[in-house]
């Protein structure tokens, strides 16, 4: 569309210039020619001056918006991700206890936590639940409430659950005292060996998924994984009634789906460049708001991000693993990723929602256990 509005802008500036060359040869009286010529000759510069100008800004302006990039994108036909090998390919080859081919992307050698949550050793490990929260060092009241909520859940339906939180290290000395604290108390908190903030997102997806791969120093040991954020409400009863309803050796990879394509506006706030992500579109993925994991699963990803360079959104990066590795992107509808107001009926099927934080997550919890709903 840009190349036709930017051709018809200089067809037109050509035609203009066209018709002043053939006013040159109309028969004028003979003392005005020269007159006639220069004023021709001055029409026409400034005519296509201002076309070239006028075009020049609108390329400009465009740029600047970000929206050219559109013209550059690739076709999500032609997806391939650096460095360019068959990931699901190394994946099998680990998988049967056998060397990778290549060169790691990312050695897990070299991702050590800052710090683990205390041990927790689990009796039947085919009906455990762990829920893995995505946090912040300075949400200390969230994890209260979570603590005081829907954390406070340790078994369900013969499911041992248990909930941890994830976060990153904080730069402040007086935070990272009462930080301590905190760790020290609830025993709970996994803390990745990098600053906690927005950009490292995926790296805390990578925490936790060797968390729960290695979970008590034991490989396969969770069935079945929640990563989820600090503002979600979670009914623990509907999440455990969910996975039962799947086999623990399945690839579940499931919560609320999304097909969308990269934002290119310059002053969005996920403005993506060409040069970091080139294809018009996005994998499927799940928001990472809720994502539900089987052990089969989260063993594929776990060696699949060895052999895939990351990306700085961690449900989209989530999504290019599922692509490479050729996982079904399962949507549920009963894992909400939008701020919602939750009722009685809905708590009876719904496994969890955005939106819940502090004193509303109270409120609506303690209102949900008085009608003896959980």
């Amino acid at each position: 569309m840009l190349g036709l509005f930017i051709e018809h802008i200089h067809t037109n500036g050509n035609i203009l210039a066209n018709n002043f060359s053939q006013f040159q040869n109309f028969k004028v009286n003979n003392a005005r020619v020269e007159a006639v010529q220069m004023l021709i000759r001055k029409v026409k510069s400034k005519t296509l001056q201002r076309f070239g100008v006028g075009t020049t800004c609108l390329l400009i302006f465009l740029w600047t918006l970000g929206w050219t990039d559109y013209v550059f994108e690739k076709s999500f036909s032609q997806f391939e991700w650096p460095p360019y090998i068959n990931v699901r390919e190394q994946v099998l080859l680990e998988l049967n206890g056998r060397a990778a081919s290549y060169v790691y992307e990312n050695d897990w050698a070299y991702f050590e936590p800052f710090h683990i949550p205390a041990c927790e050793i689990i009796r039947e490990v085919d009906k455990f639940l762990l829920i893995i929260v995505k946090s912040s060092p300075l949400h200390f009241l969230r994890r209260q409430t979570i603590r005081v909520t829907w954390g406070s859940v340790l078994n369900h339906s013969e499911f041992t659950v248990r909930t941890i939180f994830v976060i990153g290290r904080e730069r402040s000395s007086q935070e990272n005292e009462k930080l301590q604290k905190e760790i020290n108390l609830h025993k709970d908190i996994l803390v990745g060996d990098y600053i906690d903030s927005y950009q490292n997102n995926t790296l805390k997806f990578l925490s936790a998924v060797q968390f729960s791969f290695s979970y008590c120093h034991q490989q396969y040991t969770v069935p079945y994984t929640l990563f989820v954020d600090d503002d979600y409400l979670v009914l623990v009863q509907n999440l455990v009634a969910e996975v039962k309803k799947y086999d623990v050796h399945g690839r579940l990879y499931m919560g609320w789906r999304f097909d969308t394509r990269p934002f290119r506006t310059r002053f969005h706030k996920h403005r993506v460049s060409i040069a970091t992500y080139p294809f018009n579109r996005y994998p499927p993925y799940i928001s990472a708001g809720a994502v539900l994991l089987s052990s089969q699963t989260i063993r594929e990803m776990y060696y699949a991000i060895q052999h895939t360079r990351l990306y700085p959104y961690d449900d989209i990066y989530a999504g290019i693993l599922a692509k490479l590795l050729k996982l079904t992107v399962k949507h549920n509808k009963n894992m909400r990723f939008w701020k919602t107001t939750v009722g009685v009926e809905e708590a009876k099927i719904l496994i969890c929602a955005h939106g819940f934080e502090g004193e509303r997550l109270n409120s609506v919890y303690n209102k949900f256990r008085a009608k003896g709903i959980i």
